[in-house]
């Protein structure tokens, strides 16, 4: 009897994740002192934990959709605003006219931000929303754009918010990265194999069956999980592989 083998770089990174836990569930269930790898298992279990932070920080920001959406909202209602006062360029009504065009000579000096990159058009639109607010507020009125001004105000916020809350995020993660994470938990996991199988000639059987059979049936399924992905790929076709 032994701990059989496991190709552990072939699999996938939350696969390997989860066996990983599956290994450190069964070693707390027998204990380390009782399968005598102690020390071994401290070291492992550090490793264990930063592969589970390492996982964490390469996976997609909870937040990152949400940006997109609100990017896009401010985009929308930034538009809706310039076309609002063009319209107003052709109103029957002189003195809407001579306002909408002192409204377009301040919307023109920004141009379009709907292109700008993230973080220049979210100053951009505070600063544009200052100007109109301070300089032209009876025009605001007349045109009656003071709810679209308001609208792309307060999107504008939610996007500032949403980009700190991300960078907050990013900035709390680990350095760690999870290649050099994995090379190192199965260098330790592979230590401990070998104490155990080690063991097992010197001190018998008994000692360690159960462990091992269970270990065994979840080496065995990643096994298949793994031969399966490799048919996997191998039937596609050579241009999508």
């Amino acid at each position: 009897m032994k701990v059989e083998s496991l190709h552990l770089n072939n699999q996938r990174n939350a696969a390997h994740y989860q066996f990983q836990t599956d290994f450190n569930q069964a070693v707390i269930k027998y204990t380390p002192q009782t399968l005598g790898i102690v020390e071994a298992y401290a070291a492992y279990l550090l490793l264990y934990q930063d592969e589970g932070v390492a996982l964490v920080s390469i996976s997609k920001s909870a937040t990152t959709d949400q940006i997109g959406v609100a990017d896009h909202d401010r985009d929308i209602t930034f538009r809706g605003l310039s076309d609002s006062v063009s319209s107003k360029l052709n109103h029957f009504s002189a003195a809407v006219r001579d306002a909408a065009k002192r409204v377009m000579v301040i919307l023109d000096g920004y141009g379009n931000l709907a292109p700008k990159p993230n973080d220049e058009e979210s100053g951009l639109i505070s600063s544009l929303i200052a100007d109109l607010k301070s300089k032209l507020p009876a025009d605001l009125t007349l045109l009656a754009i003071n709810d679209w001004i308001a609208e792309l105000e307060r999107q504008n916020n939610v996007f500032i918010a949403l980009q700190a809350t991300r960078n907050s995020e990013e900035a709390s993660r680990t350095e760690l990265r999870m290649k050099e994470v994995r090379i190192e938990i199965d260098a330790a996991y592979r230590k401990i194999v070998e104490r155990i199988n080690a063991l097992i000639v010197v001190n018998g059987e008994a000692p360690y069956t159960e462990f091992v059979k269970e270990i065994n049936v979840r080496i065995a399924r990643a096994n298949d999980a793994i031969a399966q992905s490799k048919g996997r790929a191998a039937s596609k076709p050579a241009a999508e592989a």
